[in-house]
C-alpha cells in the first residue's frame, strides 16, 4: 500500500476512535479545496458552506467505510459530490414547482454572482454553470487541480474512460460558450447603427 494510504488509513481509524487531532488534521488538509470545488458545483459560497459541513458529517458518521483503495480527499469529494447533486436535485424540484405554465423556458443555473475568484471572470463563470455537474466536475479538477483521469473516474463514480469523455466534453462546451460570448464584432454587424 502506497504511503499516502497507509497516513490516510491511520488518521481515519485515529478519528473514527475519537481522536479529535486527527479528526481536525483530515479537515484542515482538505476543507479548502473541497470548499473551492463545490464553490464551482453549486455556485453560491453560502450554499456551498452548508454543503461542505454536511459533507464532514457524512464521512464522520461513515468513516467505518473507508478502505484506503484511493487517497482520503478522493473519497470526501465522492461524497461531496454526491451532497452538491442532491442539493442541485432538490432546488430544481423546488423551482419546477414555482414556474408556471407560460414560462417553459425557465432554466435551473446555479447562482454564480457570488464566487469570487482573481483568475475568473463573469463570462467563465457562467460558461462553466452551462456545463453539466460531471463535465463542470471533471473539468475543474483535471484542469485546476492536475488530476489524473483515474482520479477524476473514482471521484465521479464512471469509468476512466468516461471520465476523459466527460472531460472532453466539457472542454468543448466551454470553448464553444466562450468563443460565442467572447468573439470580437465584427464590421457589418455594426456599419449603418448610431453608436
Amino acid at each position: 500500500m502506497p504511503r499516502g494510504l497507509e497516513v490516510d488509513r491511520d488518521l481515519t481509524e485515529r478519528a473514527r476512535m475519537g481522536d479529535a487531532a486527527a479528526w481536525r488534521t483530515i479537515y484542515d488538509a482538505t476543507c479548502e479545496r473541497l470548499f473551492t470545488f463545490l464553490c464551482f458545483q453549486i455556485g453560491d459560497r453560502d450554499e456551498a458552506r452548508d454543503i461542505l459541513q454536511e459533507t464532514y458529517l457524512q464521512a464522520f458518521r461513515r468513516l467505518h467505510t473507508y478502505r484506503a483503495e484511493a487517497p482520503l480527499e478522493v473519497w470526501l469529494r465522492r461524497i461531496a459530490f454526491g451532497r452538491a447533486t442532491d442539493w442541485k436535485r432538490v432546488m430544481l424540484r423546488r423551482i419546477k414547482r414555482t414556474v408556471t405554465l407560460e414560462d417553459t423556458s425557465a432554466r435551473a443555473e446555479p447562482d454564480t454572482r457570488e464566487v469570487r475568484f482573481e483568475s475568473e471572470d463573469r463570462e467563465l463563470r457562467r460558461a462553466l454553470a452551462r456545463l453539466s455537474p460531471h463535465q463542470r466536475a471533471a473539468l475543474l479538477l483535471r484542469e485546476w487541480e492536475s488530476r489524473s483521469f483515474l482520479e477524476i473516474a473514482e471521484l465521479l463514480g464512471c469509468a476512466e474512460s468516461t471520465a476523459r469523455v466527460h472531460h472532453t466534453r466539457a472542454r468543448e462546451h466551454l470553448r464553444a460558450s466562450l468563443r460565442d460570448t467572447l468573439r470580437p464584432t465584427v464590421a457589418h454587424e455594426w456599419e449603418g447603427r448610431r453608436t
